[in-house]
C-alpha cells in the first residue's frame, strides 16, 4: 500500500470514529446547565452558533456589552506582549478573548463561575511561584484611579498638613487622617461607608458654600459631615479591598505611605500605597505546605498575621489563591460589575432553533480540512536549515519625539529641529535637512514685515554636526547675521565614529564650498579632516565652548542662554544638537563612569580584557565584532533581551553567530543585566518570556568582568524640549 493510500485509509478511519461518537447527545451538552441558565435547557443555539462553539456574541445579547467594565473585555489575544500563553489554547472571538475560555458551562446546578474562572488565571497570568508576578514583588503599589474630586478647588493634603501644624490648639493630634475622614468598618464585598467631619473644616471654611468648596446648599450652613461615598470611585490594583474593622486597626500613613505630601488629587503621592503583602501571607514556607487552591471570595483566611511592624521571622505562610484578592465579576472598592442589565430568562428570539444541533458536521469538516494540511505537509520537502534574523518583529519603544511640519518647524513658531533629532539620521539627509531649513527661513524673512533689530541674530544655530554645518553655510550663502554654537568642538560628533565606521552613499552641495562626497569606507580621521576643510574654506564663525541650557521666547523674538553665562538673541533658532549626547543608560546598580561605556571609538584601547557587551541592535553586533577581533586577545560576552537576534542585519546577525560557533565570543540571549559589582556583572532571564523560554534561562548568571558596553541607543533630550515649551507626540520607533 502507497503512504498516500495509507494517509486516506487512516484518515476515513478517524473520520468514521469521530462521527460515532459526536452523534450521541451527550458529546455536545455534558451535564446540566447552571440554575441562572436553565431556561435554556436543550436550546444550544441560545449561546452556540451553528458550526461554531458559544463566542462572547450570544453572552453580550443576553447580559450586555462589557468591554467598559471588565479588564477582560476587548482582550487582543494577538497582541506580541499580551496574547496567548504557549501551550495554552484559549477560545478566541473576533481576535478577542471568549468568555468561553474562563467561564464553563455544563458543570450542575450548584457551580460557581467566579471559582472555576479563578482556576484560569495561571494560564494567561502563567508564574511558578507568586513572587515571579511584578505587582506582587515591588517594595510598593499604586491605586488605579483618584477619588473624584468634591470641592470646587482640588484639594491640597500638603497645605493642609501645614496649616494644621500651625493651629496646634484646634488639631492637637496635628495631621491624623482620622480627624478628617470617618470611615466605618464594613465586611468584605460590601460598599464602603466613609463621610468627611465639618469640624475640622470649618475653623478656616465659614460654610461649605463658601467659593473655595461650591458644595450645595442642601448641607446647611454647619452640617455634621459632609457626603463622601457617592463621590469615591477607587480601584485598588483591582483587587477586593474593603475598609474592614481589620485594615482600620492600622494607622492610616502605614498603607497611604506619602498621601501627606499630595498637593492635588491622583498625583503619584496620593495613589501610593504599601504593599498589601506586608500582611497578607503570598507564598509557600515549605515544599510539603498544600496545594493551592481557589477558595471562594470571602470565604477562608488570606492572613498571616496583622501588621507588626515588620515581618514576622519564621512565620508560616500560605498559598493565597487569585480567587481570594481577584473577584471575577467584582472588582475594587466598591462593586464594578461587568454587565449593563441583568441576564435575559429566555435566548432572544424565543425557542427559535429548536433542538437541533449539527455539532458533527461540524466537526467533520474540521478534521476533513487539518486532516488535509497534514498531509499536505507531509509530502512538503524538509526545508534547509538556514539562519535569517527576523526583522521588525521584536517589541518596539514608545517614545515622545517632537512635531514638526514640512519645513522642520516646531510648534513654537521661528524654532527648528534638524538632524538626528528631527528625524534624519544619515550625514547625507542630515546636511541637507540643515540646508533646507535656512532656505525656508531665508525665503520667509523676504516676506515678513518685521525689520531687523539691533543686537538681534537672524538666525541662531544649536550645533556643528552634519545638520547643524549644513545650516550654517547655508546661512552665510544667504546673507544672514548668524550664529552657530557648539556645546564641545566642530565635528566632535564625528571624532567618536569607530574607525571605518562611516560610507558615504551620494554626494551632496554645499554652497560656499562645493560638492561633498567620499566613496566607499573612509576613516574617521579623514572624514573629521575633510570637514575642518569646510569650515575653513567657507569661513564659517563657529563659537565653540558654548552649551545651550535655555532657550526662551520674548517679544517676536529667543532668549539663549549658555552655561557659560552667555546670552544670545535671535528671530530663529535651529536646534541641530542629535543624540549622541544622551545615551540610554542600564540605570542599574554599579554603573558609573570608567566601568560602563555606551560607545566605541577605538577597539585597541581594550586588550586582554574580560567585556560584556549589552544591546541587541547594529550597533551591540559591531561593537561585539570589533571587540571579538583576535589580535586584540579579549574575551567577549554578549547579552540581549530578545531570544534570537532580531534588531539587526543578515550580515551582522551570520557574524555573531560565527563568531560564537568558534568560540571567540560567549552569547548569552534572553539576559539583562540586574547589577555591575567590582569584577563581575550580574544576568538575569529577560521578563515576559514565554514558559518554554523561562524554562530555559530562568537562571541568574554571574561573569567575570572588567568592562560593559551597553550599547542602547539613545533618548531624545525630551525635558529640554518640553522646558522650551515644545509640543510632543508618542510614536513607534
Amino acid at each position: 500500500m502507497t503512504r498516500r493510500a495509507r494517509w486516506l485509509v487512516a484518515g476515513w478511519a478517524a473520520l468514521i470514529v469521530l462521527a460515532v461518537l459526536t452523534m450521541p447527545r451527550g458529546s455536545y451538552q455534558p451535564g446540566r446547565l447552571l440554575a441562572a441558565h436553565a431556561g435554556f435547557d436543550a436550546q444550544c443555539a441560545g449561546c452556540h452558533r451553528p458550526w461554531h462553539g458559544a463566542d462572547n456574541g450570544r453572552c453580550i445579547a443576553c447580559h450586555g456589552d462589557f468591554a467598559a467594565n471588565n479588564p477582560h473585555g476587548g482582550y487582543y489575544v494577538f497582541d506580541d506582549k499580551e496574547g496567548l500563553i504557549a501551550g495554552r489554547r484559549l477560545v478566541t472571538f473576533k481576535d478577542n478573548l471568549s468568555c468561553l475560555s474562563c467561564h464553563g458551562e455544563h458543570r450542575g446546578r450548584n457551580a460557581d463561575v467566579r471559582v472555576q474562572a479563578a482556576f484560569a488565571c495561571t494560564w494567561c497570568h502563567k508564574h511558578p511561584t507568586i513572587d515571579a508576578v511584578s505587582k506582587h514583588r515591588g517594595d510598593n503599589l499604586a491605586r488605579h484611579e483618584s477619588a473624584s474630586q468634591m470641592f470646587a478647588r482640588p484639594f491640597n493634603h500638603l497645605q493642609h498638613r501645614l496649616l494644621m501644624g500651625l493651629q496646634a490648639d484646634n488639631f492637637p493630634n496635628g495631621f491624623d487622617c482620622a480627624t478628617c475622614h470617618q470611615v466605618t468598618p464594613v465586611v468584605p464585598g460590601a460598599a464602603d461607608k466613609m463621610t468627611i467631619a465639618w469640624r475640622p473644616c470649618a475653623f478656616c471654611h465659614a460654610s461649605p458654600q463658601v467659593p473655595s468648596l461650591a458644595l450645595s446648599a442642601a448641607l446647611g450652613k454647619s452640617p455634621a459631615a459632609l457626603p463622601y461615598s457617592g463621590v469615591v470611585r477607587t480601584l485598588h490594583i483591582n483587587a477586593v479591598f474593603n475598609h474592614s474593622r481589620g485594615h482600620l486597626q492600622t494607622p492610616c500613613a502605614q498603607c497611604h505611605l506619602k498621601v501627606s505630601e499630595s498637593a492635588r488629587p491622583g498625583d503619584a503621592n496620593s495613589l501610593l500605597i504599601s504593599q498589601c503583602f506586608t500582611c497578607h501571607a503570598h507564598q509557600e514556607a515549605a515544599p510539603h505546605a498544600r496545594p493551592r487552591q481557589a477558595a471562594r471570595p470571602g470565604s477562608g483566611s488570606a492572613f498571616a498575621a496583622a501588621f507588626r511592624g515588620a515581618a514576622i521571622a519564621g512565620e508560616t505562610h500560605r498559598v493565597v489563591a487569585c480567587g481570594q484578592c481577584h473577584w471575577f465579576h467584582i472588582h475594587g472598592a466598591l462593586p464594578i460589575l461587568d454587565f449593563t442589565r441583568p441576564a435575559l430568562k429566555q435566548p432572544p428570539g424565543g425557542r427559535a432553533g429548536g433542538e437541533f444541533a449539527p455539532w458533527g458536521i461540524g466537526t467533520i469538516a474540521i478534521v476533513i480540512v487539518g486532516l488535509c494540511g497534514i498531509a499536505y505537509t507531509m509530502f512538503l520537502p524538509a526545508m534547509e536549515e538556514h539562519h535569517a534574523a527576523v526583522m521588525e518583529t521584536a517589541p518596539q519603544r514608545i517614545v515622545k519625539t517632537p512635531v514638526l511640519d514640512d519645513t522642520y518647524q516646531t510648534s513654537i513658531k521661528g524654532l527648528y529641529i534638524v538632524g538626528e533629532m528631527g528625524g534624519t539620521a544619515s550625514i547625507n539627509l542630515a546636511m541637507r535637512s540643515g540646508r533646507q531649513v535656512i532656505e525656508a527661513i531665508a525665503e520667509n524673512f523676504k516676506h515678513s514685515a518685521a525689520p531687523p533689530q539691533s543686537g538681534v541674530y537672524d538666525v541662531l544655530i544649536v550645533g556643528c554636526g552634519p545638520a547643524g554645518l549644513g545650516a550654517t553655510a547655508t546661512a552665510k550663502a544667504h546673507g544672514l547675521n548668524y550664529v552657530t554654537l557648539e556645546r564641545m568642538t566642530p565635528a566632535s560628533t564625528l571624532r567618536t565614529y569607530p574607525r571605518a565606521k562611516f560610507v558615504q552613499a551620494t554626494p551632496i552641495d554645499i554652497l560656499e564650498y562645493g560638492s561633498f562626497f567620499l566613496e566607499g569606507d573612509t576613516t574617521r580621521e579623514d572624514l573629521v579632516r575633510e570637514w575642518e576643510k569646510i569650515i575653513s574654506q567657507a569661513r564659517l564663525v563657529i563659537q565653540d565652548r558654548e552649551e545651550v541650557v535655555a532657550v526662551q521666547p520674548t517679544d517676536g523674538c529667543f532668549t539663549v542662554r549658555t552655561a557659560q553665562g552667555h546670552q544670545f538673541k535671535a528671530r530663529c533658532v535651529v536646534l541641530a544638537i542629535g543624540l549622541r549626547g544622551h545615551p540610554r543608560r542600564l540605570n542599574v546598580a554599579g554603573e558609573v563612569p570608567g566601568r560602563v561605556h555606551y560607545q566605541l571609538i577605538e577597539p585597541d584601547d581594550f586588550r586582554n580584557q574580560r567585556i560584556l557587551v549589552v544591546g541587541g541592535g547594529n550597533a551591540g553586533a559591531e561593537v561585539t565584532q570589533a571587540l571579538a577581533a583576535a589580535h586584540l586577545g579579549n574575551q567577549v560576552s554578549y547579552s540581549i533581551r530578545d531570544a534570537v537576534l532580531s534588531k539587526v542585519t543578515h550580515e551582522n546577525a551570520e557574524k555573531v553567530i560565527a563568531l560564537q560557533r568558534s568560540g571567540a565570543i560567549t552569547l548569552y540571549p534572553a539576559t539583562e543585566v540586574r547589577e555591575i559589582r567590582a569584577k563581575t556583572v550580574v544576568l538575569q532571564p529577560t521578563t515576559g518570556l514565554s514558559a518554554e523560554g523561562r524554562a530555559a534561562a530562568d537562571r541568574v548568571i554571574e561573569l567575570e568582568n572588567d568592562v560593559v558596553f551597553a550599547m542602547l541607543g539613545a533618548e531624545l533630550p525630551i525635558r529640554f524640549l518640553e522646558s522650551i515649551g515644545i509640543r510632543m507626540e508618542v510614536k513607534h520607533r
